[in-house]
């Protein structure tokens, strides 16, 4: 009987044993990252830096009048770039979730704030080099503009907007969405399909609480002359450019590591 108790006894040993090598074997390692403390906001663009030669084709199919097709774009782009950037685990901040209460302050950003047209490698303000970078998202080309075209950008003609904005909605950063453009490419005409390229280009800047910059630049994106749906332009082109600043913004403010 004492043998069959010892037995028992070994076995809960080896067993409570093999439990915490196993716990320890798993253990999630600490992550790097650097947490944001404040949120993301999202400044949507200037109704008058909407730029696009296809609104007609849009309402031949959609009925859409043009401040319509304007406002679902200028809200499509900015809704893309909050998905995305919430995937970085920090809180975003929209224009568009309460208009009424946030109308003044957008009226007052756009006030406090002017366009430049810089060079991507020479934007106005000090920042972390700028270079032609290009990837594929969800099966899409996404390419920033190269270093000798020139994209719009944003300056603060008031000190004051920024440090309004951090202390009244707890923002860190601020992401500009400064223009929208929507063209036509007609030397990518094809004439076995009989259809050319659009390409859709998104100027845009982001700051920190201090206005320091953080990146800048115009990405771009193209798809058939032969697609007029809103939806589908913005599934094709808006989701993988807001992937794409998302993911820049990111790489800027959790840089990897070398190993």
């Amino acid at each position: 009987m004492r043998n069959k108790h010892l037995f028992i006894l070994s076995f809960l040993i080896i067993l409570l044993q093999k439990n915490i090598f196993s716990q320890e074997g798993t253990r999630t390692p600490t992550s790097d990252k650097k947490e944001i403390s404040g949120k993301i906001m999202i400044i949507p663009f200037d109704p008058m830096m909407y730029m696009s030669e296809i609104d007609q084709k849009i309402n031949q199919q959609t009925k859409w009048e043009f401040r319509e097709i304007r406002e679902y774009f200028r809200h499509q782009i900015e809704n893309q770039l909050k998905l995305k950037l919430q995937s970085i685990s920090a809180p975003v901040v929209s224009f568009y979730t309460d208009s009424a209460k946030t109308a003044k302050d957008l009226a007052y950003i756009y006030q406090s704030t002017g366009i430049s047209f810089d060079l991507i490698d020479k934007p106005t303000a000090p920042t972390v080099a700028n270079k032609k970078e290009s990837g594929i998202k969800n099966g899409q080309l996404v390419v920033e503009i190269s270093d000798d075209k020139k994209f719009t950008s944003i300056k603060t003609k008031n000190n004051e907007v920024i440090p309004y904005l951090n202390k009244k909605y707890k923002s860190e950063y601020f992401v500009f969405i400064n223009e929208l453009d929507i063209k036509a490419v007609p030397e990518s005409y094809d004439l076995a399909t009989d259809s050319y390229q659009r390409e859709v280009t998104v100027h845009y800047t982001i700051i920190d609480k201090d206005s320091k910059l953080i990146t800048a630049g115009a990405a771009t994106s193209r798809f058939s002359s032969k697609e007029n749906n809103p939806k589908k332009i913005v599934a094709l082109t808006f989701t993988p450019i807001a992937g794409y600043i998302a993911t820049k913004f990111n790489s800027i403010i959790n840089p990897v590591k070398p190993k």
